[in-house]
């Protein structure tokens, strides 16, 4: 099968968002770090605490927890500042051909295959397929411009059942 895409830039933040956060699974983390603080804290004064005591510690706890959590999103956004700045995708056309042994992406700046056995994961999401490589680079689909998708499920279940 043979896609025609219109990249933008909205496709590779999308991309960047999608494979630096995965959204659904980082809260979990917080929450279960901001429990074990927290227990920590509870359980971690001498036998003599008395219970002010203890409450105390707990909104200190969560407040050195909140600030520590805001200086990692800050150093992280200032990262992505600098270095996310220098990366810019091809934007306009791309051409994807989805077949049995992988996948082709053209553009007005080359050619790049990436063999089934390159591919790591395949992840779909609302608006976009997103083929993730073994090398750590990626193909963004948008979903707009696909007549269907079937394709790439098909290469998706091949790449999710692997070899043989």
């Amino acid at each position: 099968m043979t896609a025609r895409c219109n990249l933008n830039d909205s496709d590779y933040r999308a991309f960047r968002r999608h494979v630096m956060f995965r959204y659904r699974k980082i809260h979990w983390l917080y929450g279960a770090m901001l429990a074990l603080v927290l227990l920590f804290t509870w359980l971690g004064g001498g036998s003599g605490e008395s219970v002010r005591d203890k409450v105390y510690g707990l909104i200190g706890g969560v407040i050195i927890f909140g600030g520590v959590g805001l200086l990692f999103f800050l150093v992280l956004r200032l990262i992505s500042r600098f270095i996310g700045a220098s990366f810019r995708g091809t934007i306009g056309e791309h051409v994807f051909e989805i077949s049995d042994d992988g996948l082709t992406e053209s553009n007005a700046n080359g050619k790049i295959e990436t063999r089934l056995g390159g591919i790591r994961r395949i992840d779909e999401t609302a608006q976009h397929f997103f083929v993730i490589t073994t090398t750590g680079v990626g193909h963004v689909i948008p979903k707009r411009d696909l007549e269907s998708p079937d394709a790439l499920r098909a290469l998706q279940a091949r790449v999710t059942r692997g070899p043989g």
